[in-house]
């Protein structure tokens, strides 16, 4: 073949080779473009589903039935048409990077505060506004709802319920039980003073090891108190006072203690109820909510006793009063040197003042300037005491208040050896009957989004009134929705711009208009309240009346029935809560007894209203 014909083929068939590409270009790139679209949307569907799983469920359900927050497994969130999509696309961005002010739901974009990118929110809106394209019980839904699903349930087999209450640490621990005993066995030693390295120091003696042993010290910051939490010896004080078996093992420092049953078999810890005695010498620090009465209960002894051993802490407050359980000091000197940047406002709050505008009277500043200067000497009222911090010590409270550490611990009756704590301490007498607390079912499952007693007690075969030992661990149900969602109210400052405050959800329906809902003329003897996902439907005889504008008026001693019809509800009258939550499904009976107007709202729902107006 000569060169010209050579030359002629390599055209033609450069031709053929570009003609064949344009072709195949022309047929299957739209189509293969096409396939990769769709793959690339049901990845984005998929991840929005684990992400919903992992963020969203505790509030709006495994599969978005509605709980807290509101269903998002709907048509109308699923509908294709583009400008509704589009729309339901922007609304579902916007409340995701924002949240809703005035309820439950926050603000989800990373840079308002959230957890999730811009991405990831993506992923979520794809997710619920996926086309239905499957059934469940003949109810049309998306099958990545179903993914949504699958994905929670996989969850719940990595999560437990713990039983949570008192354990042996835990008591020595608030009753100052072990650390005299250390200090006795290391010559007397302040159990708050920091220990060099290699200190040699003595383990008392306890049942398992008769002679103790030597532990030393290699942290820093080590102290005999530090010591004795980490070697469980208030632990196996109470343990052997009390006959209890266990277990005790030590190997290069560290202390493991197992409790065992009677007959040797090892359990997760006490039974709420039990009943222990304490050492001899044993005080107690107060907790947030104690008061004189409940305090004695658990010990198993009288109030007068706690009054007599602690006149200063019980003097002048009711059995059933709280307890301050904040050690406050008494102030040889006062005057309070204020700090950079301080308010009027936050120097009262340190000292427990309630009256803001009386201190400033008193130091002659206008009660409207929120900032002192710094140095500036603050006068205090006569009998104010000094709110105890977490990083106080003697020297920092006394240098605060123009004073000598001598001074302020002679003030106190204290030691100033001894390292300043923010616990209140109160001594106690014998204790033969020390109650131990712990969580019953129902407690447990409250710390859960859709869980009851009885749901927790079937998924692992006991009895819904069990009583289960501390730190039992418990199988979820699989239609839990995770852990119980956060009670925090979205203050709508995240998106400004977005932010619908509680004024205007007040007023919904109607944006901007006031919900006027008269009084009807008739009495309604048949009264039922349903409710749906953001609403309370009144239907009084049979007659239903508009969502979130209905009215009704009965006599005392009506019976009036609430149902869920979609998702968790509380009920709420004049600002009063009515029994515990009212999950979907749920019906209750409420007798309207006292005469008088009631305004019917949903704490996690602020749009639900409706009225009961009860009249002879």
């Amino acid at each position: 073949m000569n060169t010209q014909k050579q030359i002629i083929l390599i055209v033609a068939l450069l031709f053929m080779a570009v003609g064949g590409c344009a072709a195949y270009a022309a047929i299957d790139l739209p189509v293969r473009a096409e396939s990769q679209q769709t793959w690339t949307l049901d990845q984005s569907r998929e991840r929005g589903a684990l992400l919903y799983a992992n963020n969203c469920r505790t509030c709006h359900g495994n599969r978005g039935e509605g709980g807290v927050g509101l269903p998002l497994d709907t048509p109308e969130l699923k509908n294709q048409d583009p400008l509704a999509l589009a729309a339901n696309k922007a609304m579902l961005r916007r409340t995701l990077y924002c949240g809703r002010a005035g309820t439950r739901m926050p603000a989800w974009l990373n840079t308002n505060g959230g957890s999730l990118n811009a991405i990831q929110i993506e992923h979520l809106i794809n997710l619920i506004t996926a086309p239905e394209d499957t059934e469940v019980n003949g109810v049309p839904t998306s099958k990545w709802w179903l993914e949504a699903e699958h994905f929670a349930h996989n969850l719940n087999t990595e999560l437990t319920a713990l039983v949570s209450g008192d354990t042996l640490t835990t008591i020595a621990q608030r009753h100052g039980i072990g650390y005299a005993e250390i200090s006795a066995a290391n010559g007397n030693r302040n159990v708050d003073e920091v220990l060099p390295k290699y200190t040699r120091v003595r383990i008392p003696g306890f049942s398992a090891m008769p002679n103790g042993y030597i532990y030393t010290v290699y942290k820093d910051n080590e102290t005999l108190r530090k010591i004795a939490d980490a070697q469980f010896v208030g632990p196996v004080i109470i343990a052997d006072l009390n006959g209890l078996k266990y277990t005790y093992e030590e190997k290069r420092g560290i202390a493991t203690m197992q409790l065992l049953t009677a007959d040797g078999q090892p359990r997760a810890g006490l039974f709420p109820g039990e009943t222990l005695r304490l050492p001899e010498g044993a005080t107690y620090i107060i907790a947030a909510g104690d008061t004189p009465s409940s305090i004695a209960q658990q010990h198993g002894i009288a109030v007068a006793d706690l009054r007599r051993l602690n006149p200063d802490i019980f003097n002048g407050v009711a059995d059933t009063a709280e307890l301050e359980h904040r050690r406050r000091l008494t102030l040889p000197n006062l005057v309070y040197v204020a700090k950079e940047g301080q308010t009027l406002a936050e120097i009262a709050e340190l000292h427990g003042i309630t009256d803001v505008a009386a201190l400033a009277t008193l130091n002659n500043l206008d009660p409207a300037s929120p900032v002192v200067n710094p140095g500036q000497e603050i006068r205090l009222p006569a009998g104010t005491r000094y709110i105890v911090g977490l990083a106080d010590t003697w020297q920092s409270v006394a240098n605060d208040h123009k004073t000598t550490v001598a001074d302020l611990a002679r003030a106190n009756n204290a030691d100033p050896a001894t390292p300043l704590s923010q616990d209140v301490v109160i001594r106690l007498p014998n204790i033969d009957r020390y109650t131990v607390k712990g969580q019953n079912l129902e407690e447990v499952a409250a710390g859960f989004s859709n869980v009851t007693a009885a749901t927790l007690a079937e998924a692992n075969g006991i009895q819904a009134n069990s009583i289960l030992a501390i730190g039992t661990a418990l199988k979820l149900p699989d239609s839990a929705w995770g852990t119980a969602p956060p009670d925090a109210i979205n203050p709508g400052t995240a998106c400004v711009q977005y932010a619908i405050p509680n004024a205007v959800f007040e007023t919904l329906p109607g944006l901007g208009t006031p919900v006027s809902i008269t009084k009807p003329e008739n009495f309604s003897t048949d009264v039922k309240i349903d409710a749906h996902a953001s609403d309370w439907t009144v239907i009084a005889d049979g007659q239903q009346q508009p969502p979130n504008q209905g009215g009704v008026k009965v006599k005392p001693g009506t019976t009036i029935t609430f149902t869920s019809i979609v998702g968790l509800h509380n009920i709420v009258f004049n600002g009063q809560v009515q029994g515990p939550d009212l999950r979907q499904g749920d019906t209750r009976q409420i007798t309207m007894n006292t005469p008088g107007e009631f305004k019917v709202t949903c704490d996690y729902h602020p749009p639900m209203l409706a009225y009961i107006w009860v009249e002879e």
